[in-house]
């Protein structure tokens, strides 16, 4: 599946106001090859030995942080980590499925 049809079903599942870790099955679906699973709100995705930590920061903003040890969300708890769109979220989520 492209890119595109996988940004057309993260909005649907997000909406303007929900979770990202509402994603789940959406990445599950899309990106066979990486292990995706929810804490509390936020999203967990790993590929290979990095792991993804997801939080929903706005309408179309992600605060996002990447380990290589075990996965936290106490960095973006912290408010740390970096914030991107949607778009660049799933371009981070390809490159973990390399």
């Amino acid at each position: 599946m492209s890119a595109e049809t996988f940004l057309s079903e993260a909005k649907t599942c997000l909406g303007q106001d929900k979770p990202v870790g509402e994603l789940v099955d959406c990445v599950q679906e899309h990106f066979p090859d990486v292990d995706v699973f929810r804490e509390a709100d936020d999203l967990i995705i790993k590929g290979g030995s990095r792991f993804l930590i997801v939080r929903r920061a706005g309408p179309d903003l992600f605060r996002i942080t990447e380990s290589v040890a075990v996965p936290s969300t106490n960095e973006v708890d912290a408010g740390g980590g970096r914030e991107i769109t949607l778009v660049a979220l799933i371009s981070e989520i390809e490159a973990l499925d390399d």
